[in-house]
């Protein structure tokens, strides 16, 4: 095609001649390439491959996890969010439900949570699940997420030796725009969950 192009262009009655290649959309950021599951193999979902239609613009997906905390890859894509942890001792922000989602660590010391004798660091997963969705792409740091261009709505409910179904159930009720008694409505419900 390059040739063929090249011919073309010799030619008087040609004004411009471009071989019709096809296009792809790929990442520039620094971690990109270690992102397997983003390609297209075997198990890989191919997201780059529809980055040129969709890159999830307009929509806004809750992330029910151990809250978030920021970071330059989601930079703009993170929402008004809540912390739904009832239990103080859990929550280790110092109270019960509030405005902030900020995650505050879930690790553990030795022998604190009932169940898991292990000692185990903080996990920061809520955030590496919203960088998974939404992590800006070509930007040239980090990684890119699924849905670059989406909204995270980040909602804690996980937090030191887990967290309670009743507080992840009123955190899914709250994102989806539904009414949870003490808690000020969501101005921003999640279409993704």
């Amino acid at each position: 095609a390059v040739d063929v192009a090249a011919d073309l262009r010799t030619r008087a009655d040609v004004a411009y001649a471009e071989p019709d290649i096809r296009l792809t959309v790929h990442a520039t950021d620094r971690f990109f390439s270690s992102q397997w599951d983003l390609r297209s193999s075997p198990v890989g979902i191919g997201a780059a491959e529809v980055w040129d239609r969709t890159q999830g613009e307009g929509v806004v997906v809750a992330v029910i996890d151990s809250g978030i905390v920021e970071h330059p890859d989601l930079a703009g894509q993170v929402l008004p969010g809540y912390d739904f942890i009832s239990d103080a001792r859990t929550a280790r922000d110092g109270g019960g439900r509030d405005a902030d989602p900020s995650d505050t660590g879930d690790w553990q010391a030795l022998n604190e949570c009932a169940g898991d004798p292990s000692a185990l660091p903080s996990t920061w997963h809520g955030t590496h699940v919203a960088g998974t969705i939404a992590a800006l792409a070509h930007n040239g740091i980090g990684v890119a997420g699924v849905a670059p261009k989406a909204s995270i709505l980040p909602v804690r409910a996980i937090g030191r030796c887990g967290g309670s179904l009743s507080d992840i159930a009123d955190g899914l009720t709250w994102t989806s725009g539904g009414k949870v008694t003490g808690v000020p409505a969501n101005r921003t419900p999640a279409r993704v969950v």
